[in-house]
């Protein structure tokens, strides 16, 4: 795939789509204050004007000089800027008609439409930032939780590139004492020699293999939680959805099956965007529509992080829960006894007893009691998945890192195998070499214009 020409100059409203008090243009590229000295109306000549300043003026159409807005206009020279290149930022007033005039009043003064991600594509190629850190941005433009938005933060801090950096100089260390070895191919390399290699090869793996687990932590930080609300017909899970929530997203009625279709609705606990689903009760279907409900129930439940489990226990006895309990896959379960403002103390002493291995929440989504409860569980639930912060911690949130972190294992349990059993060091630098390359793939070091073109299509256009 042929990436775009990083000589033209680009342009692009980098604000969100629809009305606003403020809307900016981006343009980025060595023709960026040429164009807009074309298009701005300011008390100085922008070719001119210093870096880092602002100035007042006013956009106005080449060949008509009618006025399209009166703009503040941000100067950034190479290579102190987003993109590493001269860029202009020009703030408008955030109406959709007036940004894409002053686009195509910039178009019409030698600039071209920016494709997606193109501006941060520019700073990753003009070394502003490695590919890690691009990728960094639009997790952070994407970031649908505390936790996440701060993981993409560190990400854009360097931080995580730095302790790869870090691992891979210790391999490349590594990797140049066996090259040196292949120069005298005949000699064995001394015992204790071969120890320390053995010994530095088994802790970049060990320090690897902890980066590479971390991203059981990091697929939840980056996708949250599905925790889907099941049990039999009418035993309040939309009731509860909607306490959950805080807001009538579900129908409630008193009439059996009423839900026939999932609905979902995101919330942030802990940091951790939690994606409840309000799902069909699980029963023989009285029909088609209810059978397709109750299918998706079932999907959901195979995909769910957590499961809700919720029943009447005004109408449904101990013997029945269990027996709904013993049929759940094997996830974690908040058991939730619900309608508790419907029956006596002494039901509820005798339910609690019975069910007391599964630590069953008393909860009435009438009333709202024990609600609360239920959202603490669940944050309890998210803080042993999670036993680390997000804010300073080297932690995994993309499986193309994870991917390049496991071949690099790979190749390194390859090359430690080969080093015990005294086989050739060329083939052992190979391997080293490999890991190495895996490494570099991360911080974009080594890659392809297809690579690229796939991570930065991710992107709006804009950024």
């Amino acid at each position: 795939m042929t990436l775009p020409d990083s000589d033209d100059t680009i342009v692009a409203i980098s604000t969100p789509p629809g009305y606003g008090g403020i809307g900016v243009i981006r343009i980025s590229g060595k023709q960026a204050f040429t164009v807009a000295n074309a298009i701005i109306d300011t008390t100085v000549n922008v070719i001119d004007a210093k870096s880092h300043t602002i100035h007042h003026g006013y956009v106005r159409g080449a060949q008509t000089g009618t006025i399209t807005d009166e703009v503040l206009v941000a100067l950034f020279r190479a290579p102190n800027s987003y993109t590493g290149e001269d860029v202009i930022e020009i703030s408008a007033h955030g109406n959709p008609q007036i940004l894409k005039q002053i686009v195509g009043l910039a178009i019409d003064s030698g600039a071209r439409p920016a494709a997606a991600g193109e501006f941060t594509m520019r700073a990753f190629l003009s070394g502003r930032i490695d590919l890690v850190q691009a990728e960094s941005v639009a997790d952070l433009i994407a970031a649908e939780s505390a936790a996440f938005q701060q993981a993409a933060l560190y990400q854009l801090s360097g931080k995580l590139s730095a302790y790869i950096g870090t691992i891979r100089s210790q391999l490349l260390d590594i990797g140049a004492l066996f090259e040196a070895y292949t120069d005298f191919p005949e000699e064995h390399i001394p015992q204790q020699q071969q120890a320390e290699l053995l010994a530095k090869l088994d802790d970049v793996t060990a320090s690897l293999s902890r980066l590479a687990s971390s991203y059981r932590h990091g697929e939840i930080i980056r996708a949250g939680i599905q925790v889907p609300i099941v049990g039999p017909p009418n035993a309040g899970k939309s009731s509860l959805f909607n306490a959950i929530l805080a807001e009538e997203r579900a129908i409630v009625t008193d009439i059996p099956g009423t839900t026939r279709d999932t609905i979902s609705e995101k919330i942030d606990i802990e940091g951790i965007a939690v994606r409840f689903v309000d799902t069909a009760g699980l029963r023989e279907a009285a029909d088609q529509i209810e059978a397709a409900g109750v299918e998706r129930s079932r999907r959901e439940i195979d995909a769910a992080n957590l499961l809700i489990t919720i029943f009447d226990i005004a109408n449904t006895s101990a013997a029945e829960i269990m027996s709904w309990l013993r049929k759940m896959p094997g996830k974690a379960v908040i058991c939730v006894l619900n309608k508790i403002d419907l029956v006596p103390k002494s039901t509820l002493d005798t339910y609690t007893t019975a069910l007391a291995f599964h630590y069953p929440v008393l909860v009435s989504a009438t009333t709202l009691a024990g609600v609360d409860t239920v959202v603490a569980r669940i944050a309890s639930v998210i803080r042993d998945s999670i036993p680390i912060s997000s804010a300073n911690v080297n932690i995994l949130t993309n499986q193309r890192h994870l991917v390049a972190v496991q071949n690099a294992i790979l190749s390194l349990t390859e090359a430690r195998a080969k080093l015990e059993q005294g086989e050739s060091f060329e083939l052992m630098a190979f391997d080293l070499r490999q890991a190495t390359n895996s490494l570099e793939e991360i911080l974009g070091k080594i890659t392809n214009d297809d690579l690229l073109a796939e991570i930065f299509s991710r992107f709006c256009i804009g950024k």
